[in-house]
């Protein structure tokens, strides 16, 4: 009996390995010397929910991970691959805002900028309980951001403080965000709109941030499956994202944006 257990185990191990193997070249190249890949947990195609844990982090991983529609969180010490179904999506023209907020973006209540306090926004979206954002991964996000691949947009009051933001990694058409923050209300909202009318205008086709999140859902972000997700992955990303800093299009009225009448938001035509 304990003969036949080792043959058993001995297969079921070889076919974990396998798994592991297949997993490895699909998602991640292969780890440097010394260093260990992640330990796959599935074999499922497509693979759903967590995938795998520990492995090495760094930029050029999570670029990949991040094609594959894959994302990395720390829990703890470890890295844990996650890939969501379904996935909360946002559709540029599906944005819903109401009057009462379309007032808000005409005030001078906030002023918005893109990239100009990268590592404010992101400490800022660690500062919780539990968060994913450890040192080790905002100096990931730093470098991203260095690179001209991630971004943040800020928020700012009156008083020159910053009260908001969001950030995320250019994928080309898709634009895959990853945290937001705010001390004021409505000031997430701001930035989340306007970078949803910048992307409009410099034709992305869809604002990813991940797992489901329930006060997203009245701006118009919708859960879709993840099979139709990929899909979406694929052509997205066959346009190279173009590095560099953003700015705010200063021809665009992002108060005067109608989502589901793509130009509305240019002042230009």
């Amino acid at each position: 009996m304990n003969t036949l257990r080792r043959i058993k185990n001995a297969g079921l191990h070889h076919r974990l390995y396998d798994a592991q193997v297949w997993l490895q070249s699909k998602l991640f190249p292969p780890p440097p010397k010394g260093k260990l890949p992640p330990l796959w947990l599935t074999t499922r195609k497509p693979p759903y929910g967590l995938l795998a844990k520990g492995g090495e982090l760094s930029p050029e991983a999570i670029l990949l991970a991040y094609s594959k529609g894959v994302f990395a969180f720390h829990v703890g010490n470890t890295v844990n691959w996650w890939s969501c179904n379904p996935r909360m999506v946002l559709f540029p023209e599906k944005m819903r805002f109401n009057r009462r907020f379309r007032q808000q973006l005409r005030s001078d209540r906030f002023s918005v900028t893109f990239d100009t306090a990268f590592n404010e926004v992101v400490t800022m979206c660690a500062e919780r309980e539990e968060t994913w954002l450890t040192p080790e991964r905002i100096n990931i996000c730093n470098a991203l951001h260095d690179q001209g691949r991630a971004h943040s947009v800020e928020v700012w009051n009156k008083d020159g403080d910053l009260v908001g933001g969001v950030f995320g990694t250019d994928m080309g058409k898709i634009f895959v965000g990853e945290s937001s923050f705010h001390h004021e209300p409505s000031a997430s909202k701001v930035a989340i709109t306007y970078l949803a009318c910048h992307l409009q205008h410099w034709g992305y086709t869809l604002f990813d941030i991940g797992a489901y999140q329930s006060y997203l859902e009245p701006l118009g972000f919708e859960n879709i499956p993840r099979k139709q997700y990929l899909e979406l992955l694929t052509a997205g990303t066959a346009r190279p994202a173009t590095a560099g800093t953003w700015e705010i299009d200063s021809n665009l009225n992002v108060s005067a944006w109608k989502p589901a009448e793509p130009g509305s938001q240019s002042t230009t035509d």
